[in-house]
């Protein structure tokens, strides 16, 4: 589904002035949308660690895993939307509440195509511009006034927009902070989609995406042509061997090496250094 055909369809709108704490995870069946007005602490969801505080959103696609935890759980207001990004499943309308990892029945969650951008967890600061919706859904929801459904709908939708507007902003930061990190780190074996995320606090299927949106590859693909790329010019500018030029680009394997280097180029290593060798040091 393409994220401008999102068409929301809202299960629970509310407003939480109370968190309790829970020790155990909690997992949704339906997205999760959150702003946070009041309230500081630290969210937990799938596999990594976000700090909060107020006036930032918080979208959970379905299945995620997690957990709130607020330093005073007494201090808090949040306005949440339970919600679907179609309303193909509209008539489903009582909320579906959340559940632990223990009683989490997959089977139950509703399948459908989410868009690419809204399939990990958003953590979006100064998202002050989703207050007045996020308040209006509320409102129009509890008081199921005439169109209510759709006109909850639109605010959501225009919520959800308002967050990826942002986050791409964000997003443009990002990217140049973790490019910058592979161009200065690509000679190390160890240097992976796994490793950059951890580096940066992120999930790697969120970087993949955000890198791939920018630059037309992914990350790993991003890291290996990079590599090739030095690779050349080592070959070109050099007498190194072609075995120290693996080991200084970053790859593990010789073999690996000689096989990415042909399939990118169309020549082995020695034959590209034939073809370009230009000052011979």
């Amino acid at each position: 589904m393409n994220y401008l055909k999102i068409n929301p369809f809202i299960r629970y709108a509310g407003q939480h002035t109370y968190h309790y704490n829970k020790r155990e995870n909690s997992v949704c069946y339906d997205c999760r949308l959150f702003y946070i007005e009041q309230g500081k602490g630290t969210l937990f969801a799938n596999g990594q660690t976000y700090l909060i505080s107020g006036n930032e959103a918080v979208f959970l696609p379905p299945e995620s895993v997690y957990r709130f935890s607020f330093s005073n759980p007494s201090a808090i207001k949040i306005f949440i939307l339970n919600l679907d990004l179609t309303d193909e499943f509209s008539a489903y309308s009582k909320s579906f509440s959340t559940a632990t990892e223990e009683t989490f029945d997959k089977t139950l969650t509703l399948k459908y195509d989410l868009p690419s951008e809204f399939q990990t967890p958003i953590v979006q600061k100064n998202a002050f511009s989703i207050r007045e919706n996020m308040i209006k859904c509320i409102d129009l929801f509890l008081q199921k006034t005439p169109y209510y459904k759709e006109d909850v709908s639109a605010l959501a939708k225009l919520s959800l927009l308002e967050i990826l507007r942002g986050q791409q902003s964000d997003d443009y930061s990002v990217i140049q902070t973790v490019l910058e990190f592979v161009r200065e780190n690509y000679s190390l074996p160890t240097l992976t989609n796994q490793t950059i995320a951890e580096r940066f606090h992120y999930h790697p299927n969120y970087l993949n995406r955000i890198i791939k949106a920018y630059t037309k590859k992914t990350l790993h693909e991003y890291l290996l042509d990079y590599r090739i790329q030095m690779a050349k010019r080592y070959l070109s500018s050099t007498k190194l061997s072609v075995t120290l030029i693996a080991e200084k680009t970053g790859f593990s394997s010789y073999t690996y090496f000689i096989r990415y280097f042909n399939k990118k180029t169309g020549e082995s290593p020695l034959q590209y250094r034939r073809s370009h060798e230009s000052i011979g040091m």
